[in-house]
């Protein structure tokens, strides 16, 4: 009787773990169509440090300010001097490959340094946050406005994103899309949906299943042994 119910139980968890796996991704599939769909709206900022420059380019690439505003405060919490153990620097936490790239199609130096962009570049405000703006709003155009994709980008490279097929599953940028979210909707005056949360839940209760699982899975193994070593077979007698 025992060895049954472990077996049902087993089954029990197991559906549990798919069904939580499948309503996690229903909830957040749905926030994500409604970030898109709020985010993707111009909002400008006014209480934020360098407004002025981030509504500027904003406006000029066809993104929202706000959004700008919440990847600077992710990226470098508005310290211009900004440098990351990958190199990447300034407000918008910019790698020289992908700063050479934009300015190579924006000329954002052009008429300000002669030459190509030194390393003072990068902590220039304004030529900071106009090449990275320019570069989330082709990362926006690329992935035809899902904007949680471009911010995935963002962080992990395109190449992550396209092999993936969606959010690369890296801890660190799972994060990071997350946190520019919670930024945005405060930038914005909004709250934090409860679709988000509802998925944490979900996830939540998928990884208590996986657990559980286990430890019967484990146990069954346990049972059936000892079945076997006692009736030589694995039915419950």
């Amino acid at each position: 009787m025992v060895w049954y119910l472990l077996l049902a139980l087993l089954a029990a968890e197991t559906a549990l773990y798919f069904a939580a796996g499948w309503a996690a991704g229903v909830c957040r599939q749905a926030a994500r169509r409604d970030f898109n769909a709020a985010a993707g709206r111009w909002r400008e900022v006014d209480k934020v440090p360098f407004a002025g420059l981030i509504n500027l380019y904003a406006r000029e690439e066809g993104v929202s300010a706000a959004m700008v505003a919440a990847i600077i405060r992710a990226e470098s919490s508005f310290q211009p001097r900004a440098v990351s153990r990958a190199g990447a620097a300034g407000l918008m936490q910019i790698i020289p490959g992908t700063w050479r790239e934009v300015n190579g199609r924006i000329r954002a130096c052009s008429g300000r340094h002669e030459g190509e962009c030194g390393p003072g570049c990068y902590f220039d405000p304004e030529l900071n946050i106009r090449i990275g703006t320019a570069y989330f709003a082709a990362l926006v155009r690329q992935y035809r406005g899902d904007l949680v994709l471009a911010l995935a980008a963002y962080n992990a490279g395109p190449g992550a994103v396209d092999r993936c097929g969606g959010v690369p599953p890296y801890p660190e940028t799972q994060e990071y899309v997350a946190r520019v979210m919670a930024y945005w909707h405060e930038f914005a005056g909004l709250q934090v949906p409860a679709g988000g949360g509802a998925a944490e839940n979900w996830e939540a209760a998928r990884r208590a299943a996986a657990w559980g699982a286990a430890a019967t899975a484990a146990l069954a193994v346990w049972t059936a042994l000892r079945l076997l070593r006692r009736h030589r077979s694995w039915r419950w007698r």
